[in-house]
């Protein structure tokens, strides 16, 4: 009897740690509602966007989606119910008269410090031609 008791409380415990941990790890993802800046990357097909717990998201495009620069003019928009995160086929809407207004998102990623690098650097090779 007691031999179950000890394997019952281990088992719980261990689950317990294992909720613990996945809570205390901070969720990758981006809501609109947490949205604090972003900027566009050269070639307007990605968007770096920074939330409000300043986490860095790569938002990537199928085709150039133009009108990014003007930031009065972009709108987010989540079709997931509530504070859902922001996912594939989800939009960037922008107003700009002379280009479509919505920029349909085929990926979202974090934006880690290694990318930043890359881009950095694929940015400066071609300003450099």
């Amino acid at each position: 009897m007691k031999t179950i008791f000890v394997m019952a409380a281990t088992i719980l415990l261990a689950g317990t740690a294992s909720v613990c941990a996945q809570a205390a790890k901070p969720a990758e993802c981006l809501r609109t509602a947490n949205i604090y800046d972003y900027t566009p990357v050269t070639g307007n097909r990605a968007l770096i966007v920074i939330d409000r717990a300043r986490r860095k998201f790569k938002l990537t495009f199928g085709v150039p989606c133009t009108g990014l620069q003007y930031k009065m003019g972009l709108e987010f928009r989540a079709f997931g119910p509530g504070l859902s995160c922001m996912a594939r086929g989800d939009k960037v809407i922008t107003h700009d008269v002379a280009s479509p207004p919505e920029c349909l998102i085929t990926s979202i990623v974090p934006y880690t410090p290694e990318m930043e690098k890359a881009d950095a650097a694929a940015a400066a090779a071609k300003g450099g031609k």
